[in-house]
């Protein structure tokens, strides 16, 4: 039997998904952002970005009680939510952090972080950007609940 538990020099799993779920994300993102009306693309869209094994965010405030970082757009403060490492890094500073701010992650498993992403609108947060700094879509927490359930009942 082999022991699972890490050791020193062990390479880590990559949070990132699979290259080819990440270019289809770029896809659906600038079929997006050519169509922004069209609403079977931008639930093309989400569909994708709810279909991920986890969503990253960047962790703010202490490594014992990290909240994910939200930042101000003009529709409110939304969370950044991220499909891979680099990406997070690349959309935090562009919200402004430093590059060792940017960098400390908090992966979320999906379901799981629907529920939980959408449990910040009682903290004034309004919505979640995907990809920050990369695509740059953005949705209202209201719609993340009603979303999930819509895209179970209608596998697609």
């Amino acid at each position: 039997m082999t022991d699972a538990t890490p050791q020193p020099g062990d390479r880590m799993p990559s949070l990132d998904p699979a290259p080819e779920v990440v270019a289809r994300l770029d896809a659906l993102s600038a079929a997006a952002r050519e169509a922004p009306q069209d609403q079977a693309t931008m639930a093309a869209l989400w569909r994708a970005a709810l279909g991920l094994e986890r969503w990253i965010l960047i962790a703010r405030g202490s490594s014992e009680e990290p909240r994910p970082f939200a930042a101000t757009f003009p529709p409110g403060p939304l969370l950044l939510v991220f499909s891979t490492a680099e990406r997070a890094q690349v959309g935090g500073m562009a919200a402004g952090l430093s590059r060792e701010d940017a960098s400390r992650l908090i992966a979320t498993p999906l379901p799981a972080a629907i529920e939980w992403a959408a449990s910040f609108q009682a903290a004034g947060i309004v919505g979640v950007a995907l990809d920050h700094g990369t695509t740059g879509a953005w949705t209202p927490l209201q719609n993340l609940v009603p979303m999930r359930d819509w895209f179970a009942a209608n596998p697609g």
